[in-house]
């Protein structure tokens, strides 16, 4: 189980960085996200970003992913991961977006919130996937029964 999980997270945390850069890197951050920054807020962000959090953070994100996919869920398809990807990011960013909503003035507007939980239910559906797809494999591989 260990070795399925780690090679699905590291799949994942790769699907993640890789995805997470054309979604926000190229798409939403430059077109939607720092136009609609609060100008106080956009001097506290770091540009470039630190990257050792950053991918830190995938791998983390990504072995969650795995972990509940592999112990919990079974899912070992692109498809099923697709879908419990999608709904498990939604869902952690629709409630971290809120909860910065509640606390902190980042936004001139609602649009970078709707936008930021929009796609990273598109990324989470994408690297839910990834991490499906890869469990199947590490598990036919083994010969061990879903």
């Amino acid at each position: 189980m260990l070795t399925r999980v780690l090679a699905a997270a590291v799949a994942g945390a790769v699907a993640f960085f890789l995805f997470g850069f054309l979604i926000y890197g190229l798409v939403l951050d430059p077109l939607v996200m720092k136009p609609a920054m609060n100008p106080e807020a956009a001097k506290l962000m770091n540009d470039p970003p630190m990257w050792a959090p950053l991918l830190m953070s995938n791998f983390v994100m990504a072995f969650l992913f795995a972990y509940i996919f592999d112990k919990w869920a079974a899912i070992r398809t692109f498809a099923g991961g697709l879908s419990a990807g999608a709904l498990i990011y939604f869902l952690i960013t629709l409630g971290m977006q809120l909860m910065f909503m509640a606390f902190m003035n980042m936004s001139n507007s609602l649009v970078p919130m709707i936008a930021d939980v929009i796609g990273s239910a598109i990324l989470g559906a994408l690297v839910g996937g990834v991490v499906g797809m890869v469990l199947g494999m590490m598990n036919k591989r083994e010969g061990s029964p879903a």
